[in-house]
């Protein structure tokens, strides 16, 4: 199955000179921000989940290993 494109917009080649207004260029970093902290949320949410997973697994590992000891 060939791979899906999922760039939909068009990059801008960095040798191209765009001008810019100062407002635009403000809107421009506070939404760069503001995804940047949305990604660090995710970032964190990931964290917490695979120390979660983590945590389950040792215990599973745990159980299976008394249960192995006890089996006759």
């Amino acid at each position: 199955m060939p791979k899906a494109d999922r760039r939909k917009v068009k990059r801008l080649p960095k040798s191209r000179h765009v001008s810019v207004s100062r407002t635009e260029m403000n809107r421009l970093v506070d939404r760069l921000n503001e995804r940047g902290d949305v990604l660090n949320r995710v970032l964190q949410t990931q964290r917490i989940q695979f120390q979660r997973i983590a945590e389950i697994q040792a215990d599973l590992d745990l159980m299976k290993a008394r249960y192995l000891r006890t089996k006759p």
